[in-house]
């Protein structure tokens, strides 16, 4: 019933809003994501404020509360930019884009191995994906799948329009090493495991439950790995800015394949944090991924290591 809600919900959205200039979209966007904050959806917010305790190792309320409502309003501009996916065209992301690292992603891109980018619900991330595909790069991205299927086609039909190629995650398998071998850039999402590629991980000091997908598939093929978020603004929420960090292109395997994936996703997750750590409030992430507040476990010495 909560599937089928949030479905007509979200039509609802799409005809009110999709008329409207994009920044009058994001002033209602986020108003209604603080409503959507305070009433509508209590166990996200309480998840929300336990992640955020952790990341700003804070037991002030207030304060987590504060920047928790930043994160609230800036997915409600997520979501206005969803909603007009179908009607971006190539030449805006180009004008709103902020990018310097062409020349290393080129070089990389040249090498003949693909390309995974390990990203999260940070910032605005499928547009990045379609930065990339505007400027000419074949992109294909693991999108997490709705269980209402109507909900599914209408979000991932917003996404295909952006020129990405989208492999839901119940599909996920060879569609994955047929788009690495076609030398394809693969993006995929660390901070939403499931059950089969779940790994336990220490990130920002703590044992958090994150996808391992990332690591196991660039181990199987010697694809690279690229961390990467896209920031939203700051200073003008149409400019988009992709962040991506070419350390990890070699990694020293010791051929010990569950040490080799912990240590890579570690990596990965620890490129993450320093972006986290400056702009907390662009991280969505409305489950509890850690089962304590860090950094009050860390005083008393019972953080347990990961495994």
């Amino acid at each position: 019933m909560l599937d089928r809600t949030v479905y007509w919900l979200f039509r609802l959205a799409i005809l009110l809003a999709r008329p409207l200039p994009l920044r009058v979209g994001y002033w209602f966007g986020e108003r209604i994501a603080l409503i959507c904050y305070v009433i509508i959806f209590p166990r996200h917010r309480k998840a929300l404020n336990a992640n955020l305790s952790h990341i700003l190792r804070s037991n002030d309320a207030r304060y987590v509360d504060s920047v928790a409502r930043r994160s609230f309003r800036n997915f409600g501009k997520y979501v206005i930019d969803l909603i007009h996916y179908p009607l971006v065209t190539r030449a805006e992301i180009r004008r709103r884009l902020r990018f310097d690292q062409w020349e290393d992603l080129d070089r990389i891109a040249a090498s003949g191995r693909g390309i995974i980018i390990a990203s999260m619900h940070f910032g605005n991330w499928d547009i990045g994906g379609a930065a990339l595909a505007a400027s000419g790069y074949p992109v294909s991205a693991i999108a997490e799948s709705f269980r209402y299927q109507p909900m599914n086609d209408l979000v991932q039909g917003s996404r295909a329009k952006l020129g990405m190629s989208i492999i839901g995650r119940r599909a996920v398998g060879t569609s994955v090493f047929r788009a690495l071998r076609r030398r394809e850039m693969l993006a995929m999402l660390i901070d939403v495991p499931n059950h089969q590629f779940g790994i336990y991980v220490d990130f920002f000091g703590a044992p958090a439950f994150v996808s391992s997908a990332p690591a196991r598939v660039a181990l199987r093929t010697g694809a690279w790995v690229v961390p990467a978020v896209v920031l939203r603004g700051p200073e003008d929420d149409l400019i988009i800015r992709p962040v991506l960090d070419l350390s990890l292109r070699e990694f020293p395997r010791t051929g010990d394949e569950d040490r080799d994936v912990y240590e890579l996703t570690r990596l990965i997750l620890q490129s993450l944090e320093s972006m986290i750590r400056a702009h907390p409030d662009q991280w969505f992430i409305f489950r509890r991924l850690w089962q304590q507040p860090g950094f009050a476990a860390a005083a008393h010495g019972e953080l347990a290591e990961g495994v």
